[in-house]
């Protein structure tokens, strides 16, 4: 166990800096790399950014359906009291659950890959494919770095939600596609990440940004990209010391739960 948990605090502490990373990278003013895609058809003008993986999962209620037991009963009249009773509560049980079931909670829940573009997020899930949440139909945007989820909601869709270790590269880029180059550094959610990526900055002055975009390094536990003009990934450039990442849980669990 010692050596598992280990391994998490690693893994979650590299996904923290590459996320300063991309921050440090957008704040300076370049564009992510263009991400070559095979088998999605992208839209004319459209350009994808980032591939991953993470946590999908909406929020809406149920129908409020039960299926209502019943029956004929004939025996001794103690027997049919009996029987009728449980019949009852059975039954009042199950409209309990479908009561509880209209109430709004996160549902679906799995982990599904995720493309990144310059107009939208995509998710493919296994019963319906890839399906797209364009930034020009989001009403609500919460990016919750602390506890390592995204939460979106929609003018003509149920809220997404995109939870997991990806959650500090995807919460920068998507904020810097939904609030639009000239405003995205003022979104609170990603302030964690922007802190350490201008206190990075402060820190190594000499740290220049070349004109030429470099080449992308890959993040092997995540499938996420940086640039090589970014400080040594062996040197933490976060303000949480190493295996001290944000407070919360990045697999995939519900804290507000």
């Amino acid at each position: 166990m010692g050596r598992k948990r280990a391994n998490a605090d690693a893994a979650a502490q590299r996904e923290w800096e590459l996320g300063i990373d991309w921050a440090r990278w957008l704040i300076d003013g370049n564009t992510p790399r263009p991400l070559q895609v095979y088998g999605v058809v992208l839209e004319p003008g459209e350009v994808a950014y980032l591939q991953t993986t993470a946590q999908y999962s909406r929020l809406y209620g149920g129908d409020g359906r039960y299926r209502q037991s019943g029956g004929f009963f004939i025996g001794n009249p103690t027997l049919v009291v009996g029987m009728m009773a449980a019949n009852a509560a059975l039954n009042a049980g199950r409209k309990a659950a479908a009561k509880r079931d209209l109430q709004p909670s996160w549902r679906d829940l799995q982990e599904v890959p995720v493309l990144a573009t310059n107009l939208r997020l995509m998710c493919n899930l296994p019963q319906k494919g890839w399906m797209s949440f364009y930034y020009s139909a989001v009403q609500e945007f919460y990016p919750d770095t602390a506890n390592w989820m995204i939460t979106f909601g929609f003018q003509n869709a149920v809220p997404l939600r995109i939870a997991g270790l990806t959650t500090p590269t995807l919460a920068v880029l998507t904020a810097w596609c939904v609030h639009g180059n000239g405003r995205w550094q003022g979104e609170p959610g990603i302030a964690p990440l922007l802190q350490a990526a201008l206190g990075a900055r402060r820190a190594d002055p000499g740290n220049e940004v070349h004109d030429s975009y470099p080449h992308q390094l890959s993040d092997e536990s995540s499938g996420t990209y940086a640039t090589d003009d970014y400080p040594s990934r062996n040197e933490p450039s976060s303000d949480y010391p190493p295996g001290e990442y944000p407070p919360g849980d990045p697999w995939g669990r519900d804290p507000w739960e």
